[in-house]
């Protein structure tokens, strides 16, 4: 059946991903991102500061998932939280050079494996799957 051979597929690419990703950044460093770390560190990196609700609205995790990964990070010394001046009570959440670092690094490493994916495809193939993904993506934004 045909959507039985997409699930597996998507769960396939996302695994190795995720697998090689971690494990070529495992070995270049004993301290590492998870992809849930990476993905609100690269979004930290992009916007500047946010708040956990901001980043929960973002990536479509959990409240209680979003904390612990927040937890995590600040207590590596890759994060810091402030209190907003407007707002008392909202908290920002920014980047620290070290969790910048690291994101690049982890980045980096996600980066090479794309850029394998496009070599053993070919540039005009990479392209003609841009359009489907970006389709596919669209798609999944609408069912949050």
């Amino acid at each position: 059946m045909l959507n039985e051979e997409l699930l597996a597929v998507w769960l396939r690419l996302t695994s190795v991903i995720d697998n090689q990703r971690l494990a070529a950044s495992y070995e270049a460093s004993r301290d590492r991102l998870s992809f849930n770390e990476a993905m609100v560190c690269g979004l930290l990196e992009q916007d500047g500061t946010l708040t956990a609700s901001d980043l929960c609205r973002r990536t479509c995790i959990l409240k209680s998932q979003m904390n612990a990964i927040l937890r995590s990070l600040e207590r590596r010394g890759l994060i810091a939280r402030r209190p907003d001046p407007e707002d008392r009570r909202r908290v920002a959440l920014r980047l620290l050079p070290e969790g910048l670092a690291l994101y690049r690094e982890s980045h980096r490493h996600s980066i090479a494996i794309v850029d394998r994916l496009i070599r053993e495809l070919g540039e005009d193939d990479a392209r003609a799957l841009l359009p489907l993904l970006r389709r596919a993506a669209a798609i999944f934004d609408t069912f949050s």
